[in-house]
């Protein structure tokens, strides 16, 4: 089978080990680059000073960064700040001038891609397509848990994509597909909601057999331990690898999820093996950008042996 993605990372991988001042933005990029990354893709909000207006200087500065380290720029991930203001949200049309002002920033620094969000509206998402044009920037947003092909809204957005010739697409999240609950999240519950082990074990095992939630009930679970069950039940579930269908001929690129590998066989979580063999089938040969997301659980996990696990996991498929 052929190789069905190009390495890519989102230093937003790096985020507890950036936030903490263990690793700067070029600790980052070298990293990414030891561990055979080929593209970047950039959180400007969290590492672009003066975001959203970065200086000329650090311009030059991160260009000649990713020139050293021989790395692509791939997308600048934009943020609409919706609480920039204390009295309301954003409106449409700040929203539209918020977002193209992330693209002309994206142009200067090299990037082919803006990730957006979905606070951006069908109709905004819409009239971008004009300035992607002629700015040479392709606008994309991120379809996250839990949203999916069938959610109304996305549904008017991929039908916008259709139509846009192809300058605005998607980016599929694989936190979409995720079938069972991580071993971070079973930690959590236990460590830090009180959870029993045993009750923690056997309502993933209950979710695992396809038995009802409701079933439960007989067996004595406590509060922080129900809160646990319905939240197993609503955000996992047999991944639907059909989506893939008909995301990918809109995605510029995708997002790798992943919280935990205790290994470089397989995500417990999400079924990689599976999603990257119909990617394959499917002709899809862009990016995967990894995206670990552990640090939101524990500080105490070995991140570049959590990267270099999945690397190795893609590369072995």
């Amino acid at each position: 089978m052929a190789k069905a993605y190009k390495p890519a990372i989102t230093l937003y991988s790096f985020s507890a080990e950036y936030i903490t001042g263990k690793l700067s933005l070029e600790d980052c990029l070298r990293e990414a680059r030891d561990m055979g990354f080929e593209a970047v893709e950039l959180v400007a909000s969290q590492m672009v000073p003066e975001y959203p207006y970065p200086s000329d200087a650090w311009i030059e500065h991160f260009k000649e960064l990713l020139a050293r380290y021989e790395l692509e720029p791939l997308c600048y991930s934009a943020y609409i700040d919706m609480g920039i203001r204390s009295d309301r949200d954003l409106t449409e049309e700040e929203i539209f001038h918020s977002t193209l002002n992330d693209m002309l920033y994206a142009r200067r620094l090299g990037f082919k891609f803006v990730r957006s969000q979905h606070a951006i509206s069908p109709a905004i998402f819409k009239r971008m397509q004009p300035y992607c044009e002629q700015l040479g920037v392709k606008l994309s947003i991120e379809m996250h848990a839990p949203h999916h092909p069938d959610v109304p809204v996305w549904q008017e957005y991929l039908a916008i994509m259709e139509e846009s010739n192809g300058q605005l697409g998607v980016v599929p999240d694989f936190g979409i597909f995720a079938e069972r609950p991580h071993e971070l999240l079973l930690l959590q519950a236990v460590e830090d909601f009180g959870c029993r082990r045993e009750k923690v074990d056997l309502i993933v095992q209950h979710f695992s057999e396809g038995l009802p939630q409701s079933d439960l009930d007989r067996f004595e679970l406590s509060t922080a331990e129900q809160n646990f069950a319905e939240e197993v039940y609503k955000n996992h579930g047999p991944a639907q690898l059909e989506w893939l269908d008909r995301l990918v001929p809109h995605s510029f690129h995708m997002h790798g999820k992943f919280w935990y590998l205790k290994d470089d066989q397989d995500d417990s979580g999400i079924p990689y093996k599976k999603l990257l063999q119909r990617l394959s089938e499917l002709g899809y040969s862009g990016y995967i950008a990894c995206e670990y997301e552990g640090h939101h659980f524990r500080d105490d996990i070995d991140v570049k042996d959590q990267l270099q696990k999945f690397v190795r996991l893609l590369n072995s498929i």
